[in-house]
């Protein structure tokens, strides 16, 4: 049994701005890894990270919005069904998209490359389809392919579940909570 998960992470815009965006309101620092329904931080890197335990968080409506006038980028993650996707977004725009789904009929070698995917890509899965050959000629049931969409995330943003963050300074993660008196996209009648 594995788990899901799924974080976007904005840079360009303020963290108060990312949370206004959507719809969010912090609550009570942490320290340790992201728990909780929703989690954010500020990343050495300069991105502000939101992190759900939900994978359909990423997948959201409002990240063409969210990534008007700053580059967003979105990262998904299935484990026990061993599916992963990222995206990155900038100006309103998804420009790129990478998603591996061993469901599909290439099994663990699928994966799907969509847009204008960043220039590391190529050197990632160069990387892990090496990894996958590897493993595929002991004949072990090892899923390489799926690193690929979480790894080039993580070398733009400076974040993954699999690696800790940076030492340094106090890791504290905050709590993140529904903002009940900011408007959603659907009350058309709240300013």
């Amino acid at each position: 049994m594995g788990s899901a998960y799924s974080w976007l992470a904005v840079q360009g815009k303020s963290a108060e701005e990312t949370l206004k965006g959507l719809g969010l309101e912090r609550g009570e620092p942490f320290e340790g890894f992201p728990n909780g329904s929703l989690s954010g931080i500020a990343l050495p890197s300069g991105w502000y990270l939101v992190v759900s335990d939900r994978c359909d968080y990423a997948y959201s409506r409002w990240l063409s919005r969210l990534s008007r006038q700053c580059d967003l980028v979105t990262c998904a993650v299935e484990e026990y069904a061993m599916y992963a996707t990222a995206s990155g977004w900038h100006n309103g725009r998804r420009t790129w998209e990478i998603t591996h789904d061993s469901q599909e009929r290439e099994g663990k070698h699928h994966l799907v490359a969509l847009g204008t995917p960043p220039e590391m890509f190529d050197t990632i899965r160069r990387t892990f389809t090496a990894e996958q050959a590897s493993f595929d000629e002991k004949n072990q049931p090892v899923d390489c392919i799926m690193e690929i969409p979480i790894e080039t995330a993580r070398q733009i943003t400076g974040f993954s579940f699999h690696q800790p963050l940076p030492e340094g300074n106090a890791v504290c993660f905050q709590h993140l909570h529904r903002d009940r008196k900011a408007k959603q996209w659907w009350q058309v009648w709240r300013r």
